[in-house]
């Protein structure tokens, strides 16, 4: 008998396929496809030893939804893996002023979970209750598709997100720094808006503060933020707390927007974010 035909009927009466990974051995798979656009790709770690209850986490990048690189938190994502957490480190569209915004970057979002979950019984990960994560825009992404695209998500890490585009005196902040452009791109507002008009529709309809779900959330900012001002993350607690849902809020005294600025600031994020994501991200 030819000796290919043979070990294909071994795995098939083994119940394997050829493609199957080990789940007894970590793995790295690098730019896997997840969708038709150029961005669509993805890192994915498995850690060793996984099953089903295995914590699986999605990281967003920032960049402020137009710019930015899943490379960004390879170091993240890595150490991640180190504390048994499954990770697919992601990249997505980049959001534009004709046919790229907010509903897009979520669908981009929505078809990694289904390939995540396409995936499971090849990797032997989990097919639900995911956790999502992200830094500045991607936070921003993770918590508007954790609120208003599915229930598969068990578990949030918001890094120095913005949550509330209906915040004037965020606007201002934003306006100040060149972002306004970046914000419109994202939303979809055409309208230029000034101090003292009307916050438009696709603003408040781009606010995660919005559509809070009881949904365990991590909260990590820089008291000393100059691009999103902390307040962000206490608008997001107050709504948080008229769902009494489940937060803890750490505040980096002294931190930025990057969070990493100050000595151990770096490590206390990344072990935060594996620690509540191996506690509320399991079954």
């Amino acid at each position: 008998m030819n000796h290919i035909l043979l070990f294909l009927l071994i795995l098939s009466f083994s119940g394997c396929s050829p493609s199957q990974l080990d789940e007894s051995k970590e793995a790295e798979l690098n730019d896997v496809k997840y969708g038709n656009y150029d961005r669509n790709r993805m890192d994915i770690y498995l850690p060793a030893n996984r099953t089903a209850n295995t914590p699986f986490v999605v990281n967003i990048h920032g960049g402020a939804w137009t710019a930015g690189d899943k490379s960004y938190d390879t170091s993240l994502s890595k150490y991640l893996l180190s504390k048994g957490i499954a990770v697919a480190n992601i990249n997505y569209r980049y959001a534009n002023n004709t046919d790229t915004h907010l509903p897009q970057l979520l669908d981009d979002i929505d078809n990694v979970f289904k390939y995540l979950i396409a995936h499971s019984k090849e990797w032997n990960t989990r097919s639900t209750g995911f956790s999502i994560t992200g830094q500045s825009s991607g936070a921003h992404v993770s918590l508007m598709y954790a609120y208003t695209k599915t229930d598969k998500i068990k578990a949030i890490v918001d890094r120095c997100g913005p949550t509330d585009f209906t915040d004037t005196n965020t606007l201002w902040q934003l306006d100040n720094q060149h972002l306004m452009d970046a914000v419109n791109k994202m939303s979809g507002n055409k309208t230029v808006w000034k101090e003292g008009d009307p916050i438009p529709e696709l603003y408040e309809k781009s606010s995660p503060v919005k559509f809070v779900k009881n949904v365990p959330i991590l909260i990590i900012h820089g008291d000393q933020d100059p691009v999103v001002p902390i307040k962000q993350s206490y608008n997001l607690i107050n709504a948080l707390k008229g769902k009494n849902t489940l937060y803890k809020f750490l505040i980096f005294k002294g931190a930025d927007h990057s969070l990493d600025a100050l000595p151990g600031n770096s490590v206390k994020k990344i072990s935060s974010t594996a620690d509540w994501i191996n506690k509320y991200g399991k079954n």
